[in-house]
């Protein structure tokens, strides 16, 4: 007698959640026939309990031949593994691309990964539970929790148990390293500047071990410091800037810190200090904007102009061949010219102002109701008084935000600690004096309006 198991198999997948009955023999004898118990029957027998295809069954009592096989009886439910823990970055951890639109810099090749302080830099994706699968034969399959992610806060970052984030406790560049994220509030480069670095902007500190080339960039928001020679290049700083060298600057060199400069010596560059300005040698032709002090007590300040808020002590300044040089106190020469301009423009927009007042009084006078042309003058007689007062207040503001950068030229002092030589200029402020002869160890200041010279030692 023919049965179910000499002609059916039922074979199970390796992660049994899979059950398909296949044929044993090459064709199904015409007079079998399968009822609701043989079903039965052969699935107890391979012990399916699971996910069975109430289809399937049918078709086995109903619809039986060949061209049904292999045909899947029971799908078991699939195991789901808990994910693992993650992070989800908030900042760029790898070098950005450089936008290479018209007028790209082909020295911008790179750009520092960098966060600032307080900045979310990840958050922390917890791991999932996952959900138990169940087998064809109605074992359940136990899911895997997702294991915790392994990073941790290194040098400056912090971890917030709250949110489950990392934050940055400093300015600095944004790494990884092993399990640990890190941010380095110094960016090094170990050589001379070059495409490989390209040019720099970073959020803290950058230390360059060489020397910075004419052409390039370098910006922080921290300090500079550059252990070679700067050439016509251009850095700027939020805070200082250190030089070992000096500025080799071929008229194009520009520098500029927030607070003070310390630099070996300044050629043919232009300098800007928010603080004061330590020069170990000398400054030759160069135009530097000092806030506070200059301290040049070794070298020679020869051509070009310095502008101080304070003081400058120098050993020489100007040369025997009479180099023009122009020191100028209390104020910064820039802001002295637009300060200079903005008191024409406002003089000239108060005579404006008092023409257009004269004007409205006399079309006042006459009959505007019958007159459209002289409504019509009215009409942009007040338009143009409006717009003059608004510019005049415009210039006031302008002049008060000057005024307050302005330094006083009655505090500042030039100590010359060997010869200030003839043809120099100095100035303070609107008081200015060209020197006729040479001067041997003096130190000038403004007194009731005049420029005092007297000799430093007494």
């Amino acid at each position: 007698m023919v049965t179910h198991h000499n002609i059916f198999h039922i074979a199970v997948s390796d992660d049994r959640v899979h059950a398909e009955i296949e044929l044993k023999e090459p064709r199904i004898p015409e007079d079998f026939s399968m009822d609701e118990n043989d079903v039965s029957q052969l699935l107890n027998d391979y012990n399916i309990k699971y996910g069975i295809d109430e289809e399937a069954v049918r078709m086995l009592r109903c619809e039986l031949s060949r061209d049904i096989f292999p045909l899947v009886i029971a799908k078991g439910k699939p195991v789901v593994h808990g994910e693992d823990g993650r992070l989800n970055f908030m900042a760029n951890v790898h070098p950005g691309e450089i936008n290479r639109s018209p007028g790209w810099n082909f020295r911008d090749v790179m750009s520092i990964p960098s966060v600032k302080k307080g900045e979310k830099i990840a958050e922390v994706i917890l791991p999932a539970e996952g959900e138990n699968g169940k087998t064809v034969h109605g074992t359940v399959i136990r899911a895997k929790k997702g294991k915790p992610s392994n990073v941790m806060a290194g040098k400056n970052v912090v971890f917030l148990e709250d949110n489950h984030a990392f934050y940055a406790a400093a300015n600095g560049q944004l790494s990884i390293s092993g399990r640990n994220i890190h941010v380095h509030p110094v960016f090094e480069v170990d050589s001379t500047l070059s495409m490989k670095e390209g040019n720099l902007d970073f959020t803290g500190t950058i230390i360059i071990r060489g020397d910075v080339p004419a052409g390039y960039s370098v910006k922080a928001e921290g300090d500079i410091k550059v252990f070679g020679i700067v050439e016509a290049a251009t850095l700027m700083s939020g805070g200082s800037i250190f030089i070992a060298e000096g500025l080799a600057g071929q008229k194009k060199g520009y520098i500029k810190a927030e607070e003070s400069i310390r630099i070996g010596y300044i050629n043919q560059g232009k300098v800007f200090a928010g603080n004061d300005l330590f020069v170990e040698n000398s400054i030759i032709h160069s135009t530097c904007t000092v806030k506070n002090h200059v301290f040049c007590q070794k070298g020679n300040i020869i051509g070009g102009s310095l502008s101080v808020g304070k003081s400058l002590a120098a050993k020489d300044i100007g040369s025997r061949f009479g180099t023009k040089t122009e020191i100028i106190f209390g104020m910064d020469q820039h802001l002295h010219r637009k300060e200079e301009e903005l008191f024409k423009e406002k003089q000239e927009l108060e005579d404006t102002i008092q023409k257009l007042t004269k004007l409205g009084e006399k079309i006042k006078q006459q009959n505007t109701k019958d007159n459209p042309k002289l409504r019509i003058m009215l009409l942009k007689q007040r338009n143009s008084y409006t717009k003059a007062r608004e510019k005049l207040s415009e210039i006031e503001r302008s002049l008060g935000k000057i005024n307050a950068q302005l330094g006083s030229e009655n505090e500042a002092e030039l100590i010359v600690n060997n010869y200030l030589f003839s043809h120099v200029t100095v100035a303070f402020g609107k008081y200015k004096r060209i020197m006729k002869t040479d001067y041997h160890y003096i130190r000038m200041f403004l007194s009731k309006n005049e420029i005092v010279i007297e000799p430093l030692f007494q």
